[in-house]
């Protein structure tokens, strides 16, 4: 796996081309599309050295040991191109895994891959580990012929073109918006495909790795990327060109569906010998050059401050009120996130109030900002409790004999409820460990997942990182390394946009707050210490969640435990 830093240089470099032409066979842009003539079919009096006369199948080599670049380029790719004009072969395909390469010939017989082979073996027997043997690719049956040839000739002629790591990323990152560009017309479609896609990569460290390295890397010199960005755009409108021709080879294969978009530009990420780390940072760093900019200085003020501009732009003017008002005919699920698949569905107890509780007046003026260590544990009972009088739907406030809305013990524009929380059960008794949603109808948690993301949580804010040395501006600094309860605020930014168009963003910022001064009081409530943290890195948290930032965000973090001093 590469180290960070060699995601984070040569940035500044000249854009390079994405795309080739090799000089002794055809170019990838020529090859057929599926179902036209020739894509997939022996030509006329082709495999007559073939070794056989049957329909033409995959014949399939595992190859280790040796420079798989060198390999690639200097033996594969002639020996490939040479036997295509024999017609001894109709196609040839690559791929790789950890263990090195896959490389695959279209025949009707074997003595094309036997050939191969012996010149493969040749080349590595000399290489520690090196070794050659057949084997079964079953990439080879999930994709049209002409695409796997037409990918393997991209791959190839960029792999030959860009030799340094920053001009093969920053190459990969061109093909990603290729791809990208098939996903939709909408510019905040492509966004959301590439987040996703940056998501899909590794394991959540080498996602996290990636998103990190992009960010360094697009901040530092964002000018640049922004203005290659503009080119690759330029390139992508232009019918015929190199970028265009392959957004279209992709087009061919992505109409199944967005999952087979995202197999074939992973499938292209490996073959150009991309880990899953640099997949996450090509994808990234392409959806950060993909949003408008430049970025103005964090503190800039003036006539032209993005937020004095929003200010302005959401306010209700009298003569326009018209145009102004709620669209009530959007669709009630439009914009909605899904954050992932339920695993496990955990009805939670009947909410208790604790013994001898305070009042009221005495919660509000206990309520304070814990910072310090944080430390469990925290019982099922106890989270029924700060879930219900928190978040659950309480009652049904009968508008009319038509219209019902189901209510919350907090207000919410329209009653539209853009909030969804996601909790994170470090250490709470009766309860596994794992990441849950709040299910506020039917009072109980969906399981998302039963992995341990407390360090990950704890880098997100540099409150909470231990790392980061220096405390924040203002209050302290919080040691979560045992904190028993994470809950994360998540907008559907879009849904209630849907809705509410420029008044939105406001609305769901005050909801966030009417929901987060519910968590503390009612933590205060139940003896509990508690932080809202608005200071974490955006990205991060979103990752962590399965939210793409873009049409839905974590707007808030919370750290809720008993605090003491270690």
């Amino acid at each position: 796996m590469p180290q960070a830093g060699a995601l984070r240089t040569g940035v500044s470099q000249p854009g390079v081309s994405a795309v080739g032409t090799s000089q002794r066979g055809a170019s990838w842009t020529g090859a057929p599309a599926p179902g036209a003539p020739g894509a997939g079919t022996p030509r006329a009096g082709a495999l007559q050295d073939g070794g056989g006369t049957g329909p033409a199948a995959w014949y399939c080599l595992a190859v280790s040991g040796g420079d798989p670049e060198e390999l690639l380029v200097g033996l594969v790719r002639p020996w490939a191109e040479d036997a295509l004009v024999a017609g001894a072969i109709t196609g040839w395909a690559v791929d790789r895994t950890p263990h090195g390469l896959v490389i695959a010939v279209l025949g009707d017989g074997e003595k094309p891959v036997t050939d191969l082979s012996e010149h493969l073996t040749a080349a590595v027997s000399t290489a520690p580990g090196g070794q050659v043997t057949r084997t079964d690719w079953p990439v080879a049956d999930a994709w049209p012929e002409a695409h796997l040839t037409a990918a393997t000739a991209l791959a190839v002629e960029v792999i030959a073109a860009t030799r340094s790591r920053p001009k093969r990323l920053r190459a990969a990152a061109d093909l990603l918006l290729a791809a990208a560009d098939t996903a939709g017309a909408d510019p905040l479609a492509r966004l959301r495909w590439l987040r996703a896609h940056a998501r899909r990569q590794g394991t959540p460290a080498e996602t996290d790795r990636g998103r990190r390295g992009a960010e360094t890397d697009f901040h530092r010199d964002q000018a640049e990327w922004l203005r290659h960005h503009h080119r690759v755009a330029g390139e992508l409108r232009a019918p015929g060109g190199r970028l265009a021709t392959w957004r279209d080879t992709l087009a061919r294969v992505g109409r199944t569906g967005t999952d087979t978009l995202h197999r074939a530009a992973e499938l292209t990420g490996r073959q150009l010998g991309l880990s899953a780390e640099e997949r996450a940072y090509t994808a990234w760093i392409a959806s950060l050059a993909a949003l408008p900019g430049p970025r103005e200085p964090y503190f800039a003020d003036g006539p032209d401050a993005v937020d004095r501009r929003y200010h302005e732009d959401s306010k209700y003017i009298g003569v326009r009120l018209q145009d102004q008002r709620p669209d009530l005919v959007q669709a009630e699920t439009g914009g909605r996130h899904p954050l992932g698949p339920v695993l496990e569905t955990v009805p939670l107890p009947e909410p208790q109030a604790p013994p001898a509780g305070p009042a009221l007046p005495e919660v509000l003026l206990a309520r304070r900002s814990g910072y310090g260590s944080y430390r469990g544990p925290l019982t099922l009972a106890e989270l029924s409790t700060l879930l219900h009088h928190s978040a659950a739907v309480t009652a049904v406030k009968q508008m009319s004999p038509e219209l019902s809305y189901r209510v919350r013990p907090y207000p919410s524009g329209g009653t539209r409820y853009p909030l969804q929380l996601v909790l994170y059960c470090h250490d709470v008794t009766g309860l596994p460990r794992g990441t849950y949603r709040y299910e506020p109808d039917g009072h109980a948690l969906e399981l998302l997942g039963t992995e341990d993301i407390s360090a990950e949580l704890q880098r997100c804010a540099p409150a909470t990182d231990p790392d980061v040395l220096t405390p924040p501006k203002a209050g302290g600094n919080v040691d979560a390394s045992r904190c028993p309860l994470w809950i994360l605020t998540v907008g559907d930014l879009t849904y209630q946009r849907l809705h509410y168009g420029l008044r939105s963003y406001r609305l769901v910022l005050q909801e966030t707050g009417h929901l987060a001064q519910n968590l503390a009081l009612t933590a205060t409530w139940l003896g509990k210490s508690s932080v809202g943290l608005s200071g974490y890195y955006d990205d991060a948290v979103n990752q962590l969640v399965g939210v793409d930032g873009i049409g839905s965000a974590v707007l808030y973090l919370h750290v809720i435990g008993v605090t003491g001093q270690d």
